[in-house]
């Protein structure tokens, strides 16, 4: 099973890509998202990859960022939501964003989704909103927020960032979210090494 490819870029357009690896050719569809993201032909690009079997072919998907992929593999556990659906959702909006309007249940916003309507959106917030309010956990809901009242892409980006490095230090979830959501709170669009710093001084000084 594909989980991440590392390669050259040799085709690229919406939906497409080819990735040139160990000298074999990979296609993969990619969101509008990532395929934004994308660096040009013959230049190297790193996806992350789901891969999923059908009965006469085997289909890669693409993402430029976990979080995207993440989403993807949750909207795929819908009733009624399959891969050319999912990255329709995906591809109308930023992640976070939508992440958010699940959580607070904004039915009419997720209607505004490209091929959702109020029976799907109501299906969606049923199926994932409370899930992912105890996933995400109070970097979900805190942070540096935009007029808009959510945070921006860049600050919940190191959010996710930030609490993988501390898992990876060996800090539970749990002990530290709320000390990484309030450095990230008063430290908008610090880098993630900066952020870092700062949590482990603030969980040292307690």
């Amino acid at each position: 099973m594909i989980g991440r490819i590392r390669g050259t870029l040799i085709y690229k357009d919406a939906t497409e890509v080819m990735v040139e690896a160990g000298g074999v050719g990979y296609r993969l569809q990619v969101s509008a998202a990532t395929a934004g993201r994308l660096p040009g032909l013959d230049e190297e690009v790193i996806l992350w990859v789901t891969t999923r079997l059908k009965e006469d072919a085997i289909q890669l998907y693409g993402f430029a960022e976990q979080r995207e992929q993440a989403m993807f593999l949750r909207l795929l556990k819908v009733s009624g939501v399959g891969p050319k659906l999912a990255f329709t959702i995906i591809s109308g909006g930023d992640v976070g964003r939508l992440e958010q309007q699940l959580i607070n249940q904004e039915v009419d916003a997720l209607c505004k989704l490209p091929g959702v309507g109020k029976k799907l959106s109501r299906r969606l917030i049923l199926e994932l909103g409370e899930a992912l309010k105890k996933e995400l956990g109070s970097l979900a809901t805190s942070g540096s927020e935009t007029e808009d009242g959510f945070m921006s892409r860049a600050d919940s980006d190191a959010g996710n960032e930030l609490m993988a490095a501390l898992e990876a230090l060996g800090y539970r979830s749990a002990e530290v979210e709320t000390t990484a959501a309030k450095i990230l709170f008063h430290h908008p669009g610090e880098k993630v090494e900066t952020l870092l710093k700062q949590v482990l001084q603030e969980l040292h000084r307690g």
